[in-house]
């Protein structure tokens, strides 16, 4: 039997679907059901370059000696430093991280499955369309205090840990009056020479689509007034229905009429480069008041718009006689960045706190690319070639509301108490209740997603394009309109009570969590084309899709749904969890954390058919067993034990040892379990979920040395080891060469493994006379190794023992940083880099396809010639680095990168 909360949820993503114009949801009870997630704070490391000075501050060092578990952070000053303008762009900078398509971190060599992310430890869902983890770079490292990457698991935290978990946490309210004005501009060395664009809507230099892209409401109307077919068949049936005479050719008419509804003025333009522009403001201000000001009441706000663009060349090549199959892709890409957010606290005497957040943001990309190539059936001998024009819009929206608060039982609380005859209650001095509520709704939009295939003729000689038309086919236009919505409601709560004796202290904490999400994944998809090869197919897009052909008889354009009716799902999951932990400290010198943490999951996905209208079916696919037969109910226990050893004076002024055990899970994405079928959007690829997928089961082993030098020095060591059982992994199926099929299948085990190094050093001691003070170093480095044993499920792959998919054997980091005497001057050299990786696994005795490393140098200058004015420069892959995969020896994928460079005029009161 399907739980409440489930249904509930179920509830939400079918009225996700109602808003969206495609389905009708019905009755369903109307309790709501309550949503909680991870709620209490850890304390995690921070190594901080502050401003404009390399120091480690003593409360930081604190704060890493006093860390329960193996963790790391970056802070809002250490981004500003390195000039990364996102998250997933500042993560990629720690220890064990590697970052995945500018959007998703990988931590210690464990894909994004195995990672988690939340917002001030509230869970947050995601707007990917073919991903439960929320894109990191939809974060404007603007609005971002700290991140943290906890690598130890701890019962507080959401049981689905791996690699680790992320929290993003913003900023809270300002001590003071804060005011800072930021305009910057960029220019990017492939974005010199002209670009491609096409006529678009008048909003889009504010991301969004005016409507213009939008799936015409004459075709959403036409799917259910012909019952899912737009064919002319289907078409002359219905009318028909009427008992009058009706010709065939006026269904035909009413099809091409349909199709003429369609948005078809995208002919490619070219485009001169605008350079980047950016305008960031932010304002706030804290007052106190009341008898000794020991209230605060405090707001921030924040703004940010951003706008690119960007030149792409993209070559990819046939594994099989690359000289014969290869095509050459320009892309333009203009991305939009919008941030809005809002932040108010109210404080009493540094024991009572409450906060409301209020975040906005959209990141939307629009692309424009023309692609030009051969294939086997197409060769340049033979005095042809292919060119497909392609244009994409994507909206990402993310809104979020938090609040929050936290109480401690103080000495200010508990002489109030005593004055209202409610004292005896020191034995419970510094316990400490915290809470939290968290709603969000995450979007992403395609309202137009579009196609045109053509061939070209051209002179086998020297190459020169002769002509151009587009193909013979009902497909030559593909359309496609994607509609994804997640809203995600969660709150929680813990309770803390310190105990103190001579030689020790206890921590006993305990606390509850609750979150619940609802998805609804909708993909419209139709072809428009003839098979007639005649005089109208002439010509590009614009001049061949036009009213006066398409309406034509003779020319046969005739308008199809695409796809097989499943791409679209619904799907829904809830957690129930409660945790308690132990935090004991003897004689300062041993320190033992234990806990375990309880939860109670159910998720289901169902597939949609929006193109099913016979009632005894129904649009909601369910199977003969009912919906009870494609959710999942299962809860279990998730213990973790940490151990320290303190020993001052060994090596360093402070020594520390830590071990780390835990037990977690990896649970399959909503969509991975569903046994639905959709295009992913990107790759184009047909994938398809596998509901037989099962957990995968995660022992984790953590061992680390850390060193903390008098002088701010630093260095740790760390020994990790995970072992899983029935990882998950995607891999590639059956399929022509022409359609790439991927799904999901639990292989048998799998393992990774690896050491990492991280450190701190003032350069000073390098001379004598002064020269190298304010010189520092900073870096880390992970070597690390994988294996996963595929077992029965290998779908003829090529080799069933191998790495991880985007595991990879080595990451480094490195930073080296000037201060200027007074300050006036701060300049940081950083380089990255990561080793090879499966990209995907070979089939039928094809080797593995490798992302071969990508080496980044930034160099960042900043001149601070007032303490209000400030200017920074940031130079960004310096080595001209571009992204390669290879397979079998060929680069399949070449795509180029360039050289950035941005200036920022920042003025703060």
């Amino acid at each position: 039997m399907i739980r409440k909360p489930l249904v509930n949820a179920i509830r939400l993503a079918l009225c996700g679907l109602a808003v969206q114009g495609a389905y009708t949801a019905p009755a369903v009870a109307q309790d709501q059901p309550v949503l909680e997630a991870g709620a209490a704070s850890t304390q995690l490391e921070e190594i901080v370059v502050v401003g404009r000075q390399r120091s480690v501050a003593t409360d930081v060092l604190q704060e890493r000696i006093e860390a329960e578990v193996v963790a790391d952070i970056v802070s809002s000053e250490q981004i500003s430093r390195v000039g990364d303008s996102t998250v997933s762009l500042a993560l990629r900078r720690l220890p064990g991280v590697t970052l995945v398509g500018d959007q998703y971190v990988y931590i210690r060599g464990l894909g994004e499955r195995y990672s988690s992310t939340t917002l001030n430890g509230a869970y947050v869902p995601s707007p990917d369309l073919t991903r439960n983890v929320i894109p990191l770079d939809l974060f404007p490292a603007e609005i971002v205090e700290t991140i943290s990457i906890q690598k130890g698991y701890t019962p507080d935290r959401p049981a689905a840990f791996g690699g680790g978990n992320v929290d993003v946490r913003t900023r809270g309210i300002p001590d003071g009056l804060v005011f800072n004005l930021q305009v910057g501009s960029g220019w990017n060395s492939e974005s010199s020479n002209d670009g491609l664009t096409y006529r678009g809507g008048d909003d889009d230099t504010l991301g969004t689509d005016d409507g213009t892209r939008a799936l015409p409401a004459e075709l959403l109307g036409a799917i259910g007034d012909y019952q899912g077919s737009i064919s002319p068949a289907s078409i002359y049936q219905a009318l028909l229905r009427d008992g009058e005479f009706h010709s065939f050719a006026e269904a035909e008419l009413i099809n091409r009429q349909l199709a003429t509804s369609l948005y078809r003025d995208l002919d490619l333009q070219g485009k001169s480069m605008s350079p980047d522009t950016s305008v960031e403001l932010s304002a706030g201000n804290s007052w106190y008041f009341g008898s000794d000001e020991q209230w605060r009441f405090g707001v921030l706000a924040l703004g940010d718009y951003k706008n690119q663009w960007r030149n792409r060349q993209r070559i990819v090549r046939g594994v099989l006689e690359p000289e014969l199959n290869t095509f050459v892709a320009q892309r333009t890409t203009n991305q939009v960045v919008l941030t809005g957010s809002m932040g108010v606290g109210l404080e009493w005497a540094d024991e009572h706190k409450l906060e409301a957040t209020a975040i906005y943001l959209r990141n939307t990309e629009d692309e424009a690319s023309l692609s030009i190539g051969n294939n086997f059936n197409f060769q340049a001998a033979a005095g042809q070639q292919l060119r497909n024009y392609r244009i994409r819009f994507e909206e990402r929206d993310l809104e979020i509301l938090q609040v929050g608060g936290s109480h401690r039982l103080g000495t200010q609380t508990l002489g109030v108490l005593d004055s209202l005859a409610l004292g005896g209650l020191g034995f419970l001095e510094d316990l400490r209740f915290d809470w939290y509520y968290s709603d969000a709704t995450a979007r992403t939009d395609l309202p137009t997603e579009v196609q045109f295939s053509a061939v070209d003729s051209i002179d086998p000689a020297s190459g020169a394009l002769l002509a151009t038309s587009i193909r013979p086919s009902l497909s030559a236009a593909d359309y496609r309109f994607t509609d994804l919505e997640d809203q995600a409601e969660s709150y929680g709560s813990a309770l803390t009570l310190p105990v103190k004796g001579e030689s020790y202290t206890l921590e006993l904490s305990g606390g509850y969590d609750y979150y619940q999400k609802a998805r609804s994944y909708l993909q419209t998809q139709f072809g428009l084309g003839t098979t007639i090869n005649g005089s109208a197919l002439s010509g590009t897009p614009g001049a061949v899709f036009t009213d006066v052909n398409i309406l034509d008889p003779d020319n046969g354009f005739q308008l199809t749904i695409g796809g097989i009716g499943t791409e679209s799902y619904l799907a829904a999951e809830a957690i129930t969890a409660g945790w308690g932990k132990v935090d004991f400290l003897w004689d300062d010198t041993w320190r033992i954390t234990a806990g375990a943490r309880w939860e109670d999951f159910e998720r289901i996905s169902v597939p949609i058919d929006q193109y099913q209208f016979d009632p005894a079916i129904g649009k909601v696919l369910v199977p003969p067993g009912g919906l009870e037969s494609l959710a999942t109910a299962e809860d279990d226990f998730y213990p973790a034990v940490a151990l320290t050893w303190i020993k001052p004076d060994f090596w360093a002024e402070e020594f520390q040892l830590r071990f780390g055990w835990s037990e977690t899970v990896a649970r399959p994405d909503l969509r991975e379990i569903s046994g639905s079928t959709y295009i992913d959007p990107l790759t184009e690829a047909r994938v398809r979920g596998n509901p037989s997928l099962v957990n995968a089961d995660i022992s984790n082993f953590d061992l680390r040395g850390e060193w903390y030098f008098g002088n701010g020095n630093n260095l740790t060591v760390s020994l990790f080891y995970k072992d899983i059982t029935n990882p998950i992994e995607s891999v590639e199926a059956s399929g022509s060469d022409d359609n790439v099929s991927l799904t999901f299948i639990n292989a048998d085990s799998a393992e990774v493994y690896g050491l990492e190094f991280e450190g701190l050093m003032d350069l000073g001691f390098l001379s004598g006379n002064g020269w190298s003070e304010g010189f520092f170093l900073s870096g880390n480095l992970t070597l690390s190794d994988s294996e996963i044993v595929i077992g029965g499920s290998a779908l003829n792959l090529t080799n069933n023992t191998r790495r991880m998919t985007q595991h990879s054997e080595y990451v480094a980091n490195l930073q080296l940083g000037y201060d200027s005497p007074g300050g006036a001057h701060s300049v940081s050299l950083a380089y990255s880099v990561y080793g090879e990786r499966i990209y995907f696994a070979g089939r039928d005795g094809a080797d593995d396809a490798y992302e071969q490393p990508f080496d980044s140098l930034d160099l960042i200058w900043s001149f601070y010639p007032t303490e209000r004015l400030s200017l920074k420069l940031r130079l960004q892959n310096l080595l001209d680095s571009n992204i390669e995969i290879q397979q079998q020896g060929v680069s399949i994928l070449e795509q180029s990168v360039g050289l950035t460079a941005k200036l920022d005029l920042s003025w703060k009161f």
